[in-house]
């Protein structure tokens, strides 16, 4: 279900995610499975934010919980529906956003520019390097034209994306 979950964050399927890590969270403790180890770790932390990012704290508790207390079938069932949605081209992971040419990955930035986040939290946030953060952040301006992270917080708003 971890995986169905990774590619339900990537494709903004949210809430979907957040249900199956909820699901996946209740199978390891029931099973007695460990938690991932550090070289999975860092993955299971993006999968998490990724879930996070498209619903609020409330939205997100509950859809965890709903995830917790789902029979197996019916978790299964959920993912097997996130694997048929992407098979089908209903959604796409990191699929670069054509409007404006900014890839998943600088999406994920925008979003955490417009909550405030400097670029050393943006790089803790997304388990990447502060000096590959700040290229983000550079190429994200040069993208979309703009001359400051607050103008780019105001596009992101504009935009629906924060």
């Amino acid at each position: 279900m971890g995986a169905a979950a990774a590619l339900a964050g990537a494709a903004g399927m949210a809430e979907r995610a957040a249900r199956l890590l909820g699901a996946d969270e209740a199978l390891r403790q029931n099973t007695g499975m460990p938690v991932p180890e550090e070289i999975n770790r860092a993955m299971y932390e993006r999968d998490l934010a990724a879930a996070h990012r498209g619903l609020s704290e409330v939205a997100f508790a509950a859809a965890w919980a709903a995830g917790r207390a789902l029979p197996l079938e019916d978790a299964l069932a959920e993912a097997e529906a996130v694997f048929a949605a992407v098979a089908e081209g209903a959604v796409a992971p990191d699929r670069p956003a054509p409007a404006h040419g900014l890839s998943s990955r600088e999406l994920e930035v925008v979003r955490l520019i417009a909550e405030g986040r400097s670029n050393q939290e943006i790089a803790d946030a997304l388990f990447i390097g502060h000096r590959t953060a700040t290229t983000h952040v550079r190429n994200i301006l040069n993208k979309l034209g703009l001359d400051s992270r607050t103008a780019v917080a105001a596009w992101a708003i504009r935009q629906g994306l924060a």
